[in-house]
């Protein structure tokens, strides 16, 4: 239960329990006290689930619709109930004797169990019945009553002091209950979407049969069973008002988390969206510069430069087109993961046959810093994940790895069982990284960016690409690293499950 339903609960139970002392202790002083407390309560109630019901009327869930439909019938059951309180023996409104009060208690409960009876109907059907046709017929039978017992003194007689209930008074409780049997056994079998408060209703229905049954036993008005009777009519209401408020908050918080979560996706695209322009403003602008400068300089003092300063020129254009077109590549396959253009196709990976297919593509880069390369993963080891999306994790953390790696280092991949899962790792003897700068790597909105060993650029795309891969696979992936003592990168993959063909080989950025 959430902790601001839990609160209310709470609060509402408190004040429920403090109006029951009041009640009893009314009733030590005076029974129409008692009564009129009893009755303004339920009063209070029936309008005030009117009130929050047609307030949420508009919502698309059908069960507020229903619960609206609720509502409309206990503000024409709080119209008689007003009566039946003003009609009471003490009260010197009308004619006592004539028993208008138990009249216009039956009228009441009546229109009540009409109204439990058509939202347990319309709950269990989902049909939803007109708003006007609904306070049409309750309020055409709050007049019919009203005239019956007012007017033309239509309406059987219930009670009679001295002697007690009527054969129609009895047999009129007795149907009342069966009826709201049938809505309880009607609730039960539908399929509401918050339990709890099923449960409420379920329980407050329980409690007003039982109310019901005891009206039939009572023999004075200010009895033992008309007391209990009341009590629990208190708390059958109590519990229709807290399901409806259960559905509220319920409905509230579901609100407020669809809210936070959009407001979550927004900041992240706006922050993917500063590192795009910062990418292009920098990242991609650095290189294109130089490309600039060494090629206007080749251009311009071409036959005045040595043979040796030509090739180191040349050697210069060649890294600065590599190091541009390895960027494009990872800022194009980037913007196609954001916007969900590259396909998903997952099977049967074997992990050591894809390291090593990445180590022998990242060969040349290591040899050229000299740094060895090294796979032990375990032959035949199988994974379940979309074989490209793989291959490009691998690619990224080993070219990642390569380029905190001094000369002379060591970069090894390596694979082991974990939970269930596949938990492959890449393993170097680098430079490490700063703890402060650990949960930065990972984040589209933290600004990252560290030169290798040897002055490689770096802008931390790699590493995000391979975050939104290894999740997209049903995996994750960590870091754990201290400066001077190298760094492992860990992701998680899941097993095959029985009978999964393998992935297709396509490259990643591939529609």
């Amino acid at each position: 239960m959430p902790r601001v339903l839990r609160e209310t609960s709470i609060t509402m139970a408190l004040a429920l329990a403090a109006f029951a002392l009041a009640l009893y202790l009314g009733r030590m002083q005076n029974y129409l006290l008692f009564h009129s407390l009893a009755e303004i309560f339920s009063i209070v109630v029936a309008c005030g689930v009117f009130m929050v019901s047609w307030n949420s009327r508009e919502s698309e869930s059908p069960e507020a619709r229903n619960m609206a439909c609720l509502g409309i019938g206990f503000l024409f059951t709080a119209i008689l109930d007003i009566l039946h309180l003003l009609t009471y023996r003490g009260m010197g409104v009308l004619a006592p004797e004539r028993d208008l009060a138990t009249k216009f208690w039956l009228a009441a409960r009546y229109l009540q169990t009409s109204s439990l009876l058509v939202f347990a109907l319309a709950l269990r059907t989902r049909l939803r019945p007109p708003f006007r046709t609904l306070f049409a017929g309750f309020g055409g039978a709050t007049i019919l009553f009203i005239l019956m017992i007012l007017r033309w003194d239509a309406f059987p007689t219930a009670f009679v002091e001295g002697v007690g209930l009527t054969p129609f008074k009895v047999i009129s409780e007795y149907v009342i209950s069966s009826l709201l049997a049938v809505a309880l056994l009607l609730i039960l079998g539908a399929r509401m979407s918050e339990l709890l408060v099923g449960r409420l209703l379920a329980v407050s229905l329980g409690l007003t049969i039982a109310s019901e049954l005891l009206f039939t036993l009572y023999i004075h008005s200010d009895g033992l069973a008309n007391q209990l009777g009341h009590y629990l009519k208190i708390a059958a209401f109590f519990l229709t008002y807290q399901a409806l408020i259960a559905y509220q908050v319920r409905k509230r918080l579901a609100t407020i988390q669809e809210l936070e979560a959009a407001k979550r996706s927004l900041l992240e695209v706006n922050a993917a969206k500063d590192k795009f322009f910062s990418i292009l403003a920098h990242d991609l602008r650095n290189p294109l510069s130089g490309l600039q400068t060494v090629s206007e300089l080749l251009a311009g003092r071409y036959d005045e430069l040595p043979e040796a300063d030509r090739r180191r020129f040349a050697g210069l254009l060649r890294d600065g087109a590599d190091q541009s077109l390895a960027l494009m590549n990872s800022l194009l396959l980037w913007v196609r993961s954001q916007t969900g253009r590259i396909l998903w196709e997952p099977g049967s990976i074997d992990l050591a046959q894809a390291s090593e297919e990445a180590i022998a593509q990242m060969r040349a880069a290591a040899e050229r810093k000299q740094v060895r390369l090294e796979s032990a993963v375990p032959r035949g080891t199988q994974a379940y994940a979309d074989g490209n999306m793989v291959s490009t994790v691998l690619r990224n953390l080993l070219s990642n790895a390569l380029k905190f790696t001094p000369a002379g280092g060591l970069v090894r991949v390596n694979s082991e069982a974990e939970n269930g899962h596949l938990a492959t790792s890449v393993t170097d003897t680098g430079i490490g990284i700063d703890p402060a700068d650990l949960d930065k790597l990972f984040r589209i909105d933290a600004q990252l960016s560290r030169r290798g060993t040897e002055g490689e650029p770096g802008n931390g795309l790699g590493l995000i690409l391979c975050r939104e891969f290894v999740e997209k696979n049903g995996g994750r992936i960590r870091v754990c690293s201290q400066p001077g003592q190298g760094s492992c990168f860990t992701f998680t993959l899941p097993r095959p499950p029985e009978g999964a063909s393998g992935s297709r080989s396509r490259p990643a950025g591939d529609p």
